[in-house]
């Protein structure tokens, strides 16, 4: 081994303490010191910049909730001070009309003749409000004969025209529906044979007064309204009921809508203003009382010709249109049985002949100094579509009795 020693110190063991014992402890020196403010300051930053959060965060919540509190309390006043106008009602349950009320304008017919095509018509209004005015301008204005219905008719009324009933005779009126019926019968046959022009100049036109009173007296008056509201018009068959009684139990169709269908319902007078009150239309009120020729087509407005003008059309009618059969005081009554029945060529071109005699007198007398379009309309009444039809009878009769 070398001789090099190595120098080993032995910790002296360390002396036992006891309460006596003073234990030597150094102060931190300036640097320790420094480092120790140092670092308690900025956990002193610190701790405020948290503490600050804390104390913002703390306040907004408190203002969110106070600002909720106040809208709710808010908003619980306005629902009872918007009721205040209604009483105390929600005003979930209040509808408030707008104070401008829009209206638009009606659609007026005023072509009553177009407006009532393919439907036969019921014409429906209290005395005096013109029904059998209105139902001899229809007449005349479609065209053809025309017989009438009259139970309580006077030798006055419906002047130049079959009249069938007079004086309540229900079983004329009977026997004459009866007529009809087999009349449509053979006009439908003939349709379905030839065709719709073999009824061409064949139209008639039936008015029928009150016919709600011949519902429970006439037989023959079901069949007669139901065959003629289906099939009437496509045999050339025009009916007009007249009647002051707008319910439908009265006309015997309750539970027959399909029937109740075929007919247009023209409303006069009070009667037009007792249906638009039950659609609940003021404006359709107001405007049926501005005039009486104001009324209605089923609901929509119809403004009819003046009053002046259909009763002259009727007076025209009457006197230029000589019927072929006629139970009134113009010419002898004759037999219902022979009313519908066709006239024989000889008697047709004796009738023809008579007529054509007595409108050429008419014209002689009535329209001297007039011109051909005023001949046609206004002294042999033919209007309208039917003008050229009166044109061609005034040619023909111009050739046969060299005019």
């Amino acid at each position: 081994m070398g001789n090099d020693l190595i120098d080993i110190k032995v910790a002296a063991p360390p002396k036992t303490a006891n309460a006596h014992t003073w234990v030597e402890m150094h102060l931190p020196n300036a640097k320790t010191l420094g480092r120790y403010c140092a670092w308690g300051l900025g956990r002193v930053v610190f701790s405020l910049g948290l503490f600050s959060l804390y104390g913002v965060t703390a306040a907004l919540k408190l203002g969110i909730t106070i600002c909720q509190a106040t809208e709710n309390a808010v908003k619980k006043l306005l629902k009872v001070y918007d009721a205040l106008p209604y009483a105390g009602v929600p005003m979930s349950q209040v509808i408030e009309a707008s104070a401008a009320v829009v209206e638009e304008p009606l659609e007026i017919i005023t072509d009553i003749i177009a407006a009532i095509e393919g439907k036969q018509v019921m014409i429906i209004g209290e005395m005096g409000t013109g029904k059998s005015t209105l139902a001899q301008y229809l007449a005349y204005t479609i065209g053809g004969r025309v017989r009438v219905y009259e139970c309580e008719g006077t030798p006055t009324d419906w002047q130049g025209l079959e009249v069938t009933g007079k004086g309540e005779n229900w079983v004329a009126i009977d026997q004459g529906m009866a007529e009809d019926l087999e009349d449509l019968s053979k006009q439908m046959k003939i349709r379905e044979e030839r065709g719709d022009a073999a009824l061409v100049g064949t139209e008639r036109v039936i008015i029928v007064e009150e016919y709600p009173e011949l519902v429970s007296k006439v037989s023959s008056s079901g069949e007669w309204l139901e065959r003629h509201a289906r099939r009437g018009r496509k045999a050339r068959r025009f009916t007009v009921l007249l009647s002051q009684y707008d319910r439908v139990a009265a006309w015997g169709l309750e539970g027959k809508s399909d029937l109740a269908d075929a007919f247009f319902r023209i409303r006069l007078g009070k009667k037009a203003l007792a249906h638009a009150k039950s659609l609940k239309n003021e404006q359709l009120i107001n405007w049926l009382k501005q005039d009486q020729s104001h009324c209605l087509l089923d609901d929509q407005p119809l403004k009819l010709p003046p009053y002046r003008e259909m009763k002259a059309a009727t007076v025209r009618g009457g006197s230029t249109i000589v019927q072929p059969y006629c139970d009134n005081a113009i010419q002898p009554q004759k037999r219902v049985e022979n009313d519908l029945k066709p006239a024989s060529g000889a008697d047709l071109e004796e009738n023809c002949s008579e007529n054509d005699r007595v409108l050429w007198r008419l014209i002689g007398r009535v329209g001297e100094g007039k011109s051909d379009s005023a001949i046609v309309t206004e002294v042999l009444g033919f209007t309208g579509r039917r003008y050229g039809e009166g044109a061609a009878l005034l040619e023909r009769l111009r050739k046969q009795f060299g005019g």
